[in-house]
């Protein structure tokens, strides 16, 4: 579950994948750096929201925060496969070196 806190724009919350958590991780830094938030979010929700109905037996697994006021990503999740977690504290700590703010609780 991503929600996305634009400055200026409407908070979004959408459902995404586990299969496309990476994906859209990799791209999420673009919400807070792009020059054209509104168009970027609009992409972004395009490509990695879920749009098939959801099932009884579906579950969060976590929840990822983008907010660009205070340029932060913040991402808490369990039960995520060891491969992913590592891939993910990698795309992560790319964002803390390119001056994001990063809050990370994998377990």
């Amino acid at each position: 579950m991503y929600n996305i806190s634009l400055d200026g724009f409407h908070p979004s919350t959408i459902c995404v994948e586990l299969s496309n958590l990476q994906p859209s991780l990799q791209e999420a830094s673009e919400l807070l750096l792009s020059e054209y938030p509104e168009e970027t979010v609009t992409d972004f929700i395009e490509r990695f929201a879920r749009t098939t109905e959801i099932m009884p037996d579906d579950r969060t697994v976590g929840f990822v925060i983008v907010n660009r006021k205070s340029n932060v990503i913040s991402i808490s999740a369990t039960r995520i496969p060891e491969g992913t977690r590592k891939a993910i504290t990698e795309i992560m700590n790319g964002f803390k070196n390119s001056g994001i703010n990063v809050e990370i609780d994998i377990e």
